[in-house]
Order: structure tokens, then sequence, then C-alpha cells
């Protein structure tokens, strides 16, 4: 079963990517549908924090996904975005016809048909995953969807208007399962929609109990261990404590970004000591970093992140309110806590 959990997580996390690739195939001056997050939905970290109808298409379509392999498993399924946009509540219709109909409300005729086909389109991805992984409890599972991490490089990038660096190539879909009983992350996939020109990468991980597997669809670097990844926002008092250690910092956009890069090898660590993170952008990393000898932990008390939170509170109460710690090798882990303390 957990074998069938991980492929529909992919599944998923695919979907989502064929949607906001979608986006990029008219001319860049076609109307994408942004809107500013209310209060209580927006990431308190940004004067305006804003979401594009692909946004919560991409979210609705990987439930979706979800919900055709196991209807437990959607119920117990939670992402970023609320399903309503625009004054409307989005939703996958019985064929492409009415879904495109349905975002025809929203967007140009041409547009709407495109994302349609997109979210109706059926996934066949041909991954070395590995047969004998361990059987679980599914009623016992929660999944955290971020349908489009790093809104504001997608929007600047549809439109053609991202500065070098930046843009397209930061945007990833985050898709992780956790166990309600205990908070622990045990699956996670990160899909990069626009590598290498829109041909994409997928890495997934697996970190339940003894067993830890990973796999990408693109090698993976050599460790870049002194490379730590920042938000521009951070505290400079961290980042002086950093390069007086001789490392290298580094601001790149997007939290699954700068994740994906610590998985990879890209980069050393990640640190963020603000609560400017939420689950849906931790969930599916950790499962990843876990498997690869690393974990993602609170900046404050190094302690593992966990997800089961209630589902009826405010959407804040979803932050790492205590910021973190992202890293796949324990040694640079090690390193880094000297250097803080």
């Amino acid at each position: 079963m957990m074998i069938d959990t991980l492929k529909v997580l992919i599944n998923a996390s695919e979907k989502a990517a064929r949607i906001a690739r979608s986006c990029c195939e008219g001319a860049t001056d076609e109307v994408l549908l942004v809107a500013e997050k209310g209060e209580g939905e927006a990431n308190a970290r940004f004067d305006k924090d804003f979401k594009t109808i692909a946004d919560v298409l991409a979210q609705e379509s990987a439930k979706n996904e979800i919900a055709t392999f196991s209807p437990e498993l959607a119920r117990n399924t939670r992402g970023e975005e609320c399903s309503e946009i625009g004054g409307v509540s989005i939703k996958l219709q019985e064929n492409w016809e009415k879904t495109a109909e349905m975002l025809s409300l929203l967007v140009a005729p041409n547009v709407a048909t495109r994302m349609s086909a997109a979210a109706h389109s059926s996934i066949e991805l041909s991954l070395d995953l590995p047969e004998d992984l361990p059987s679980i409890d599914i009623n016992d599972l929660g999944v955290w969807i971020d349908p489009i991490d790093a809104t504001a490089e997608f929007i600047s990038g549809v439109r053609g208007q991202a500065k070098t660096g930046r843009g397209l190539p930061c945007v990833t879909v985050l898709i992780g399962a956790y166990i309600k009983s205990t908070g622990e992350p045990v699956m996670g996939v990160i899909n990069q929609p626009f590598y290498n020109n829109g041909k994409g990468r997928i890495i997934w991980g697996v970190s339940y109990g003894t067993t830890k597997e990973w796999g990408t669809t693109e090698s993976k670097s050599d460790s870049e261990s002194n490379i730590v990844l920042m938000s521009s926002a951070e505290n400079p008092e961290i980042v002086n404590k950093m390069k007086k250690a001789n490392l290298e910092v580094k601001s790149v956009p997007g939290a699954g970004h700068k994740l994906l890069k610590v998985a990879l090898g890209e980069a050393g660590i990640y640190i963020v000591s603000k609560g400017t993170t939420f689950r849906w952008d931790t969930c599916a990393p950790h499962s990843i970093l876990q498997a690869l000898g690393g974990d993602i932990v609170s900046y404050s008390t190094y302690t593992p992140i966990t997800y089961n939170d209630p589902e009826d509170v405010d959407t804040q109460q979803f932050c790492n309110s205590d910021g973190v710690i992202a890293y796949s090798d324990i040694k640079v882990f090690e390193n880094i806590k000297k250097i803080l303390t």
C-alpha cells in the first residue's frame, strides 16, 4: 500500500505541474487571474500575498487524484489554498468541457481550455521506484499540499517579467504525507515543473521506521556543504555569523526551491529564524531529507517539525513559528549549531 500511495502523490504532483505549465503556453499578455489573499489566509511575511487560478486548480486537481485512489486519504488532505477565487469555488467537473466552462467565468476561454485539459490529463510517469516498501495504515495518514510554491515568481515568470535567476525555475509543487497519530513525515515529493526549459524534474523520499528510500529523475549533485541558503529578509546578525565562519550565504526565492537545493546537494543547509514557512512548505521535503540522513528541525529548539495540527484552527497556526533548519548531512548541522551558539 505504501508504494501505491507514493505513486499517487507523485502523479498528483505532476498533475499540478502540468496545470502550472499550461499557463505558459500562450502569450505573456494573457490574463492570469491573480487574487490577493484575505486576512488569515495570507503569509504575514508579505505586505500582500497572492494566489492565482492556477494555484487553486492545481490543488483541487491534486486532491482529486488522491481521492480517486483513496477517498479517506483525500478527506485527510490539506493544502495552502482556499478553493474559492474571484467569487467562484473551483472544483473539477465531470469532464474537461465542463471544467473549462467553469474556468471561463474567470479567464479567457483559450486559457480555460488549456488549464482544463491539463487538469483532466492522464498521468503515465516511468520512475524507478522500490517495490518492497512496507505496508502502512492509510487511515492514519494525512497529506499537505503546496500546489505552486513561489507564487510571486510564477506570476512574474508567466508574464515574462522575471529577473535573472528568478521566475519559473524557482517554482515547485510540494506534496507530503505524515502519520496523523504522531505527526511524523513519512513520504514526500518535490516537483520542479519548469526545470530544464519545462522538462521538469521530480525528487521523492520515504522515511518510515528503518525504511529510508529516495530517488530523482535527475542526478544528485556533489554536496555544496559550504553554501547556506537564507531568505533575503533574514536577521543580519545570523547572516554575519555564517559569513564569519567562511560559509557562503545565498538567497534564492521560494521555500520549496531552497529545500530542493538542500535535498539535491546544491546547498548544505537552509536556515530561517522567523515563522515565515508553513507545514505545506516543509512536509514534503522533510521526508526526503530524512531519507538522505538529514532532517528539518525548529530553529529555536532543534526538535523535528511535526504535521498533525488540528484542522479547526486558523491558517496562521500551521506556521513553523519557531523557524526551521533543514539539512541532509548531520555533520553540516552540527557545525551550524556551533556557529549559532
